[in-house]
């Protein structure tokens, strides 16, 4: 139950979740053997343009293909993950001209360490998918909208949601992807107007008791600087920085 076995779990489940994604929707997705490629044609920022591979030599093998996929839509920039364990990469990454540019940071928990808390605030797993869509909107901006619009669309997509809710107003919220036993949790969020109440924190907990209930052991996530706190309270560790390499400028 090591670091390394987390990290592996995460960047599976990521791969599981842009595919979930790309069934429906704007995102693009290019498959080639240990690599996949996903574009957002119509937004500029590398952000959201994403490469995942699971082999070095893969990788080496697939640039060409993959700057043409890019650049087929419209797109100058994109970025190439890597975990902790594919620092190897970072040489076919520099050799072709890409550069470091930003990191995310992993964290993960195998959930029998995780205490058993109550969510502290009402929360519920739901079946609709439109307040989760909505919080993150209003937290993200108005350009999520069409990038989110996926998960609304049927039919629904194999995936868990949990919302706090206040005098019936959902708040905040959060879903989950699960891959085998491991649960991925994507697009935590809690409206602006309702910061600072530890309405995050209740949420995670009910993801948290929903996914031992499914039968889940590990539980992973990419955390925002403003949730690292948050998960760390609730006994997540840090797996280590996630590096993007963005590719030359043409």
């Amino acid at each position: 139950m090591t670091d390394a076995e987390l990290t592996f779990r995460l960047h599976t489940n990521l791969i599981a979740f842009k595919r979930l994604q790309a069934e429906r929707g704007p995102l693009r997705h290019l498959h080639l053997p240990g690599v996949d490629a996903f574009a957002l044609p119509g937004y500029q920022d590398a952000h959201f343009q994403q490469v995942l591979f699971t082999d070095t030599d893969a990788l080496a093998a697939a640039l060409p293909a993959v700057a043409d996929f890019y650049r087929g839509h419209g797109l100058p920039r994109w970025r190439v993950t890597l975990t902790p364990g594919q620092r190897d990469a970072t040489r076919v990454l520099g050799a072709a001209g890409y550069r470091p540019d930003f990191t995310v940071v992993a964290m993960g928990a195998w959930l029998h360490e995780l205490p058993d808390a109550a969510p502290g605030v009402p929360v519920e797993p739901v079946e609709d998918l439109n307040d989760l869509v909505e919080i993150n909107v209003q937290t993200y901006g108005a350009e999520w909208r069409d990038i989110l619009s996926v998960w609304q669309r049927p039919p629904r997509l194999p995936v868990h949601t949990v919302v706090a809710r206040e005098h019936g107003r959902a708040l905040s919220c959060g879903l989950v992807v699960d891959v085998a036993d491991t649960a991925g949790v994507y697009l935590v969020a809690t409206h602006p107007e309702a910061r600072g109440l530890g309405l995050a924190s209740a949420v995670m907990r009910g993801i948290i008791s929903e996914a031992r209930k499914r039968g889940c052991t590990a539980m992973v996530l990419q955390s925002t600087p403003a949730g690292i706190r948050v998960y760390r309270h609730l006994g997540f560790r840090d797996l280590g920085p996630w590096e993007h390499w963005v590719p030359p400028a043409r």
